[in-house]
C-alpha cells in the first residue's frame, strides 16, 4: 500500500524552453498550484537528459522549436531511457506541424502557449498520472497540421485502422478528435466513464500506440472528423 505521505508527493517539473519570458510565465502558473513542484528550467534541448538524470521529473513541459536540439529531438532522446518522465509539448499558435513528430516519438500530448492556465495545470497532472493531454483549441490545430501533411498513403493507413474497431470504438475515436476528455465523451454517448476509458485502451492496442494524441492523428488523416 502507497504511504500518505508518497500519496502527498508533489508532481516535480523541468520546464524547457529558449524563451525567458515564457519559462518565467510557466514557472509562476505552475507555482501556484500546491501540488507542483518545478525542479529545473533549461533552455537547451540538449541539456534536457543530464537535467532528467539529475533532478528525475515526472513530467517536462517543452517547447517545439529550440536552438542546438529542437523538442522532437529531446522526446526521442529520452525515450531511449528506461525512467522516462511524460513529455508535454509546448507550442506557439501559429506553429507548424513539428509537433506531429514528436507526438510520433512519444509525447504524451500538447497544450498552445495560450491556452487557460486551468488547462495548463491540468494538462501537467493528467500527463503525470499516464495520461496523454492535448485542448480543443490544440486539437483544431492537430487536425489542421495532420489534413495539411496528409497523403494518400496515409489515409489509407489510417482507413485500414478505423475499419479495425467495433463501432463503438469507430465512435470514440471520431470524438476524440475535438480533444474531449474521458468524462466529456461519457456524457456525449451517455455511457460510463469506464467504458470510455475500455474503449480507448482497446483502439490503442488494436493500433499499437502510445496514447490518446497519436490516436487523434490517425482518426485525422482518415479524413473523417
Amino acid at each position: 500500500m502507497t504511504s500518505p505521505e508518497l500519496d502527498r508527493r508533489p508532481i516535480r517539473i523541468l520546464i524547457v524552453d529558449d524563451d525567458p519570458m515564457a519559462t518565467a510565465g510557466i514557472t509562476a502558473l505552475l507555482n501556484t498550484a500546491e501540488d507542483l513542484l518545478i525542479v529545473g528550467s533549461r533552455s537547451d534541448g540538449s541539456h534536457v537528459v543530464e537535467a532528467v538524470r539529475q533532478l528525475a521529473p515526472d513530467v517536462v513541459l517543452c517547447d517545439v522549436r529550440m536552438p542546438v536540439m529542437d523538442g522532437v529531438s529531446v522526446v526521442r532522446a529520452l525515450r531511449a531511457h528506461a525512467a522516462t518522465p511524460a513529455v508535454l509539448m509546448m507550442t506557439a499558435f501559429d506553429e507548424d506541424g513539428r509537433v506531429l513528430d514528436a507526438v510520433a516519438a512519444g509525447a504524451a500530448g500538447f497544450l498552445l502557449k495560450d491556452e487557460d492556465p486551468y488547462r495548463i495545470v491540468n494538462a501537467v497532472r493528467h500527463v503525470a498520472a499516464g495520461d496523454s493531454e492535448f485542448s480543443p483549441r490544440a486539437a483544431r490545430q492537430l487536425t489542421q497540421w495532420v489534413q495539411d501533411s496528409r497523403t494518400a498513403d496515409a489515409r489509407r493507413d489510417a482507413m485500414e485502422k478505423l475499419a479495425q474497431l467495433t463501432a463503438r470504438e469507430h465512435e470514440f475515436a471520431l470524438a476524440l478528435v475535438t480533444g474531449a476528455s474521458d468524462a466529456e465523451l461519457a456524457a456525449q454517448f451517455f455511457v460510463a466513464e469506464t467504458t470510455v476509458k475500455s474503449a480507448l485502451a482497446g483502439i490503442k492496442t488494436k493500433w499499437g500506440i502510445r496514447n490518446r494524441t497519436q490516436l487523434a492523428v490517425v482518426v485525422a488523416r482518415s479524413g473523417l472528423a
